[in-house]
This record gives C-alpha cells, sequence and structure tokens, in this order.
C-alpha cells in the first residue's frame, strides 16, 4: 500500500481536525493595516513617511501563549545605540500550530485601508501567540518594486524639536521571524477575522536620525549598517510590541 506523505502544517492540521480534541477545521481573513506616530520619538524627532512597505508571510499562529520575564532589570548595552529596550518574553513555547497563511504579500502600510495577507488555514481551540516572517520578496515586479529588494523600506522626513530636518530612505531585512507575538483568543466558528497593526510608534520610536548618512544629492539620507539609526530600526521592526493582534467581529466589507 502506497504511504502518502502529507507537508509537517498540513498534517498537523489533519489530526487536529481529526483527533479527540473536539478541534474543527476553519479559515479566516488576515489583514494588515498601519497605526500612525503621534508625536516626537524619544529622540525628539516628528516623522512624517512619504512611503513605508514591508514584504509579509507566511504568518503561523500557535497555541503556546507569551509569559514576561520578571527577571530584575539589567544593563542592555544596545541602549546606548538604539534606546530603550523592549520588553523580553520569558520561556515562550509555541507548543501546537493552529494556524497558517503561507503566502507572501507587498503591503503598503499608508494605504487608505487593511491590507488582506490571505485567509489563514486553521483549526477552532485556545490560540496564545503568532509569528511573523517578513522576507525579501522572491518575485519581482510592480508589487515589490517599491521594497528595492529589501523585507522593509520606510522613506519620510524627520524633524527634530529644534528644528534640525532629515529626509531619509532606509531599508532593513531580517535574518529570522518574529517569534512570540501575543495573540490571545478561543475561536470556534464565528464570523471575523484577524487584524495585524503595525505600530508606527515603536518602529521608529528609538532612531536618532541625526546618525544617518550625510544627504546625497537629492538632499537623501540612508542609515549606514551600524549606525545608532540602523540599529535602533532593527530594534524597533523585531520588537514583538510593534504588532498588536487582535481580532474583528463580522465579515469583510
Amino acid at each position: 500500500m502506497k504511504r502518502v506523505l502529507l507537508p509537517p502544517a498540513l498534517l498537523l492540521l489533519v489530526l487536529l481536525a481529526s483527533c479527540g480534541t473536539g478541534a474543527q477545521r476553519r479559515t479566516f481573513p488576515v489583514e494588515m493595516t498601519l497605526q500612525p506616530m503621534t508625536g516626537p520619538n524619544e529622540r525628539g524627532w516628528t516623522v512624517t513617511p512619504e512611503a513605508l512597505h514591508v514584504s509579509v508571510g507566511p504568518v503561523r499562529f500557535y497555541e503556546g501563549h507569551v509569559l514576561l520575564s520578571h527577571r530584575a532589570p539589567r544593563f542592555d548595552p544596545f541602549f546606548l545605540l538604539g534606546g530603550t529596550a523592549w520588553a523580553h518574553p520569558g520561556h515562550y513555547l509555541p507548543g501546537d500550530a493552529m494556524a497558517e497563511v503561507l503566502s507572501t504579500t507587498v503591503v503598503d502600510l499608508l494605504a487608505a485601508s487593511p491590507t488582506v495577507l490571505g485567509q489563514a488555514n486553521a483549526v477552532t481551540g485556545d490560540y496564545g501567540s503568532m509569528e511573523l516572517t517578513l522576507p525579501i520578496p522572491s518575485a519581482t515586479g510592480d508589487a515589490v518594486a517599491p521594497l528595492g529588494g529589501h523585507a522593509v523600506r520606510v522613506r519620510g522626513t524627520a524633524t527634530h524639536t529644534d528644528g534640525r530636518r532629515v529626509r531619509f530612505d532606509a531599508a532593513l531585512d531580517l535574518p529570522k521571524p518574529i517569534e512570540g507575538i501575543r495573540f490571545e483568543r478561543a475561536l470556534a466558528e464565528e464570523v471575523g477575522r484577524v487584524r495585524i497593526t503595525v505600530d508606527l510608534n515603536t518602529w521608529l520610536g528609538r532612531i536618532d536620525f541625526a546618525t544617518a548618512s550625510p544627504p546625497d544629492a537629492d538632499g537623501v539620507s540612508t542609515f549606514p549598517t551600524g549606525s545608532q539609526a540602523m540599529n535602533a530600526l532593527v530594534r524597533g521592526v523585531e520588537d514583538t510590541g510593534a504588532y498588536v493582534v487582535t481580532w474583528v467581529e463580522g465579515a469583510t466589507q
């Protein structure tokens, strides 16, 4: 008798749906939107973004809950480069996979409405966390052109409280997915969707734009590798607190 091998993620979903846990197969849309900045960042810079793009997917959901560490504060050498350190998760174990969107989508975070990343193949049950992959797009064409071959790209103008002004164009790539993003929800078969909201205050909150490169002939600065600006941007994008994941009741409009 010929043995049929299923991909691990699909096999897990089939097992969850068929075992005695009572879990049922279901789907739901996953979308992404932006929470704009609400004032100067911690370095005194107010940012007006002109373009903000990110490559997103796969997105995976797990049953494991994120436990915040209760360890006493310690000195973080990256504080000198990137500003305030983010809250570190404690002993996080993803546990069983509950849902996944395997496609990759280039998201324009300045779009007027949320961008749908795809339909999650899922099971019912108690959800605790999410894993977000921000890959370099492998495709070519108009959709990925704004990223310039990177995973995240931000362009805009930063103005300091003392009057200094920096036009910037910054891009970055992440070496691994962002794990342990909080999403706590008991999902049955109710109609709704998951919304991932990117908090721009967290992405750009630690950056000292004075550490960007000197402006080029067009008056635009970049974030050199190893600069405070680049380190702070990477830390902001990697911060699990930059992603607020909620369940929105009802069908999409």
